[in-house]
């Protein structure tokens, strides 16, 4: 059994990719363009790789919104303030394809992720949403 443990956890590394990053040549096909933070993903049996991050797609307006991905790539977040991915709608407001490609390579991978906007765009000048109201006091119990 423990064989058998240790062999698909060294299958599991074999098979497991690095991270592709953003597309640096510029696609009139992808005219949107996305700032994605917090990418987190796992790779799952045969050979996908699921996540979930949150993003914004950069506009003007800058809408935030948190997204879920399979894909046959994982790729990384944004590092740097002005990086970004270039986009195009799959099913408006609902899908997004991201356009990336491997460190040190001119081949190019899509993935696609599935979107639920947010109120406000994400970041470190967004103010904090309100506080909720305090719940009102309950009347007095009479007898």
């Amino acid at each position: 059994m423990k064989s058998a443990i240790l062999l698909f956890a060294l299958l599991g590394q074999f098979y497991a990719q690095p991270p592709s990053v953003p597309a640096t040549t510029p696609y009139s096909d992808f005219p949107l363009h996305v700032h994605l933070f917090g990418v987190h993903w796992n790779y799952v049996r045969g050979g996908d790789y699921l996540g979930y991050g949150r993003g914004n797609l950069l506009g003007p307006p800058t809408q935030g919104f948190d997204y879920t991905f399979e894909c046959g790539e994982p790729f990384m977040h944004n590092a740097q303030g002005e990086e970004f991915y270039q986009a195009r709608w799959k099913k408006q407001n609902e899908k997004l394809e991201i356009l990336m490609q491997k460190v040190g390579s001119d081949k190019l991978q899509k993935c696609e992720l599935k979107v639920a906007f947010k109120e406000r765009p994400y970041g470190p000048s967004t103010p904090a949403p309100p506080a909720p109201p305090a719940p009102a006091p309950a009347p007095p119990a009479t007898k």
